[in-house]
């Protein structure tokens, strides 16, 4: 039964992106995206499981199957909620439509601004960590600061980099132009590579490769589009398989067999422990309903020096260990703990937060994608860069959780509507 789900999951994310590029042209459709991360968490990983022989270690043969058979309809309903928003649009429409009526020295400014607050706040993070040799000196290094809003700030490169790479921004670029898109980059690609990092090497890679299509109004063949997601893919699982080797001052005996690090049976593998939250929120009945996210956006921005307890008096005390996905009853459940760090990824997020609920929360997500590419392909401007922004966060919210996306969606989209709405001129003539 198990196995048949599975196959069934493989078929819902390969048949319908095909249908949505089929209706729409465009390999950038959200369907695809989704679908192809989806791909790899709930068929790559639960086959490479059973293989080994070792999933049925931690859940049973029928608490997989129940727990796939949730992912198979809240990604049938994703997938489809994505083409059902974008429907308005047949064929790929011009990116620029509205692109004169919008200053292109006001975007450049703005990222000047926001990229040197962004490279600042970096540089904090990289001297709290005792420089270069002690942020990435060790496996997993990063820089740190004591400061939230001084860590999250480094997200503003990445506003810098998608105001910079606009249509209006591309046809005047200079050496300065140049300059700051290349001293953006550094710090993500060193934190993706040096850090070892999926999330980071996904956002700069993504950032960098879709914005650079989108600011010359052209999309690469659908061929190049599945073999650079591939070889991204393959990047991705190096970086986990050689995170213990990666680091300045490491001799690099890198292994060669890159699936082993993200396919290990252990409580810290998405599958499992997505599985193993979905049994303990089903069995003991512990739904947030909506309140770890609400944390996010309420409790979240309020420093913990002026608020310590904040996580604990809001009700949510489980925000502290991998976004609460556990619930706190899986060793109850279970017989196994979860370990710190592990996510539980899309499906078992939202279930432990909604319950059956979770479906239709799916299909808002789904339009919500779909309904945000349909305006970036017929009006362009700060769409465009909206829809950029929930294509790199696709990478938290379909192997991490709701938490993960929620905080990275206000620290980008904020800034990045401003400078926009700052630049736009009403009355420009389009060019």
């Amino acid at each position: 039964m198990l196995e048949t789900l599975i196959w069934v999951t493989v078929l819902v994310c390969t048949i319908l992106p095909l249908v949505a590029y089929s209706r729409a042209r465009d390999p950038f459709h959200p369907a695809l995206i989704l679908g192809g991360l989806s791909l790899f968490i709930y068929a790559y990983l639960p086959i490479k499981l059973i293989q080994s022989n070792e999933l049925f270690s931690f859940v049973t043969e029928e608490q997989a199957a129940f727990g796939q058979s949730l992912a198979l309809a809240g990604l049938t309903v994703l997938l489809l909620s994505t083409i059902v928003g974008g429907s308005a649009t047949n064929g790929l429409a011009q990116s620029g439509v509205n692109a004169g009526s919008y200053s292109y020295k006001v975007l450049q400014n703005g990222a000047f601004v926001l990229g040197g607050a962004g490279m600042v706040c970096w540089g904090i993070t990289i001297r709290g960590a005792g420089g270069f040799t002690g942020a990435f000196g060790q496996a997993y290094g990063a820089g740190w600061s004591e400061y939230g809003y001084v860590r999250d700030a480094v997200y503003l490169l990445i506003v810098a980099l998608m105001l910079l790479l606009t249509p209006e921004c591309y046809q005047h670029r200079t050496k300065s132009w140049i300059g700051a898109v290349v001293l953006f980059s550094i710090p993500w690609i060193m934190q993706g590579l040096l850090g070892a990092r999926r999330g980071p090497t996904f956002v700069i890679v993504l950032t960098l490769a879709m914005s650079w299509y989108l600011a010359r109004r052209k999309r690469p063949s659908l061929v190049l589009l599945a073999a650079g997601g591939l070889g991204l893919g393959t990047i991705m699982l190096f970086l986990v398989a050689n995170r213990s080797v990666i680091h300045l001052g490491s001799d690099f005996e890198l292994k060669t067999d890159i699936t082993s690090g993200v396919t290990s049976a252990t409580e810290a593998n998405e599958y499992i422990f997505g599985t193993g939250s979905i049994i303990s929120a089903n069995q003991t009945g512990r739904y947030f309903w909506g309140r770890r996210y609400l944390a996010e956006i309420l409790v979240r921005p309020i420093p913990k020096e002026i608020w310590p307890m904040k996580y604990e008096d809001f009700g949510v005390p489980e925000l502290t260990q991998n976004a609460g996905a556990a619930g706190g009853g899986l060793q109850a459940v279970m017989g196994w703990s979860e370990i710190p760090g592990a996510a539980a990824a899309m499906i078992a997020d939202l279930w432990v937060e909604f319950s059956w609920l979770y479906l239709p929360v799916l299909a808002g997500i789904g339009y919500g994608y779909g309904a945000t590419w349909r305006r970036a392909v017929t009006q362009g401007g700060p769409w465009n860069s909206q829809y950029v922004i929930l294509s790199v966060l696709s990478v938290y919210l379909v192997t991490q959780s709701g938490e993960a996306v929620i905080f990275r969606l206000i620290i980008l989209s904020v800034p990045t509507w401003y400078v926009w709405r700052r630049a736009y001129q009403p009355h420009a003539i389009a060019f």
